[in-house]
């Protein structure tokens, strides 16, 4: 059986199994932390300092999230809207995000707020989340990687990326995550949004201690 040539990490001289080896220590250190239930309350009040904040691409994302059906993002969106109707009124400057929260806030104020449907929610998952971000963003700085890879380059496994790495190194610990949907869902979807701008806020050591 003729054995595929390793995949060498052009900076580092790693090949990804190395990678994947450290990122799976990692996540032997943090898997507790994804294990525990975090509180509703705390989700809420960084997504509407966010929005308050006039964070765009967030803004987007949890419009996004509302108009799919999620409760929080719903609430979140009309809670900070309400509050921007004064500066609304009196002409003030808002940022783009802004914009879009009121944006929101019009269309949804013809019908009635979301509730939580029975079953399984995301932010249920959402410090898990949360963290598999962080480690995302630590395999990115520590091995030099792209955050993320096309669907192409995926199938033929190509270099690898910060999320192919962190989807393995979840697996070998029993967290089974897609990359495609860890890529897709987490990483580039709200949860994203808030590591990210956790990240901006606080450096990453403070966030994540592996």
């Amino acid at each position: 059986m003729t054995l595929p040539t390793p995949t060498l990490l052009p900076i580092l001289g790693l090949t990804e199994a190395q990678m994947i080896g450290d990122a799976t220590t990692w996540v032997e250190r943090v898997r507790y932390t994804m294990m525990k239930e975090y509180g509703r309350e705390h989700l809420e009040t960084m997504l509407q300092q966010g929005l308050r904040d006039g964070m765009l691409v967030l803004t987007i994302k949890a419009v996004e999230a509302a108009d799919a059906g999620d409760e929080i993002a719903d609430a979140a969106l009309r809670h900070v809207g309400a509050e921007l109707q004064m500066p609304l009124l009196q002409k003030r400057d808002l940022a783009p995000g802004h914009l879009q929260v009121i944006t929101y806030l019009q269309r949804a104020a013809r019908r009635a707020p979301h509730t939580r449907p029975r079953g399984h929610r995301w932010y249920d998952d959402w410090i898990r989340n949360l963290h598999i971000c962080f480690l995302v963003a630590l395999a990115c700085r520590e091995f030099s990687l792209s955050p993320t890879r096309n669907r192409e380059a995926r199938r033929a496994n190509r270099e690898p990326s910060g999320t192919s790495v962190v989807a393995a190194a979840l697996a070998r610990n029993g967290i089974h995550i897609h990359e495609a949907s860890l890529q897709r869902h987490i990483w580039l979807g709200l949860p994203g949004e808030l590591a990210r701008r956790a990240i901006a806020e606080r450096p990453l050591e403070t966030w994540l201690i592996v």
